[in-house]
């Protein structure tokens, strides 16, 4: 006698209690004029034209749910993550929508360099069908490139923006080894995804509490419960290979812009029974695990991190997560 199982999970926007409010107001950013850094890396004409340019192509890619047009506008963990949700239109038989995103700024965070790479962060206008403004970041990666959407983030309800420079200005980057901040902007990555595997971690009380860990935890719990007749439910968090930007703010800690991927597998452990995972984390594969299946999500983070020496926690500004691939071991059934 089989005894069957069924479980399910979400594939895109995260359910962290959205309310109709959305973040307090953003901060204006300040002026502030000083002889220690160089200029801002583009004026607000030229941000508009970059901005204008990402919407064009984010729409003709979207009309036609190819991720090739989207070559030359959107790089990084954004080109990734929308692929997927191209992929996950069709095999939903367009059930599932790809992620509204805007351009249009409330507040833009440029850098002051003479270098590249160059970063332009920007917080947008709610978009249509959402309540909840994003979090983008630019990148150009030398002289001759464009300006690609790197990464886009939702910030969360309630978020207060940390205060930034004029974009006139400009603001200082943040390199990923820096010291001037509680942890590097590679350790703060490395740190949140080491806290989410183990709650226990020695650097748990570095971060402030956030729904994003809070909802991993209940889902898990969930899943693993669902699951228990006929096998079991295990996550593990790391970082991307995608990298990290930061940008400096006027309290001398940064906005640290990074991916996680987090892997969550469904393996059938007990003889006899039926482990079914929902159609939603198939990708239009079966649904019957006999061994194992992995649903693999790629996971957009941005955090304000305070400067070394502050008494403040990291805290988690906004997030996104996107079922990237899936992958199934038959190998490791029981029977």
């Amino acid at each position: 006698m089989r005894t069957t199982v069924r479980v399910a999970l979400a594939t895109a926007a995260i359910s962290l209690s959205l309310s109709a409010c959305g973040p307090d107001p953003v901060p204006e950013p300040l002026d502030v004029t000083t002889n220690e850094v160089p200029g801002a890396v583009v004026d607000q004409e030229q941000l508009d034209g970059i901005l204008a340019a990402v919407t064009e192509t984010l729409v003709a890619a979207d009309a036609a749910a190819d991720a090739e047009q989207l070559s030359g506008r959107v790089t990084g963990p954004a080109r990734e993550m929308r692929q997927a949700e191209y992929e996950l239109a069709r095999t939903s038989d367009g059930e599932y929508t790809v992620t509204p995103l805007v351009t249009d700024a409330q507040v833009a965070i440029v850098a002051a360099t003479t270098e590249w790479p160059r970063v332009v962060q920007v917080v947008t206008t709610i978009p249509e069908g959402a309540n909840l403004p994003r979090l983008i970041t630019l990148v150009q990666t030398d002289p001759r490139a464009n300006y690609e959407l790197w990464s886009w983030v939702r910030l969360l309800p309630g978020t207060e923006m940390p205060a930034t420079v004029n974009p006139a200005t400009g603001s200082p980057v943040v390199p990923v080894d820096s010291e001037a901040l509680l942890a590097t902007p590679q350790q703060v990555l490395e740190r949140y995804a080491e806290v989410i595997n183990d709650e226990e971690s020695e650097h748990a009380a570095s971060f402030a509490d956030d729904e994003l860990r809070d909802l991993f935890a209940r889902e898990l719990a969930s899943l693993s419960d669902g699951a228990e007749e006929a096998g079991t439910v295990e996550q593990a968090v790391a970082v991307s290979e995608h990298g990290t930007y930061s940008l400096g703010t006027n309290d001398g800690g940064a906005i640290v812009v990074g991916a996680i991927e987090r892997d969550v597998t469904f393996t059938r452990t007990i003889e006899g029974s039926t482990l079914q995972v929902g159609e939603n984390i198939a990708l239009g594969g079966a649904t019957e695990v006999e061994g194992s299946h992995t649903a693999t999500y790629l996971v957009t983070l941005a955090f304000h991190v305070p400067a070394t020496g502050s008494d403040a926690q990291i805290r988690l500004l906004g997030t996104e997560r996107i079922l990237v691939a899936v992958t199934r071991d038959d190998s490791v059934s029981p029977d």
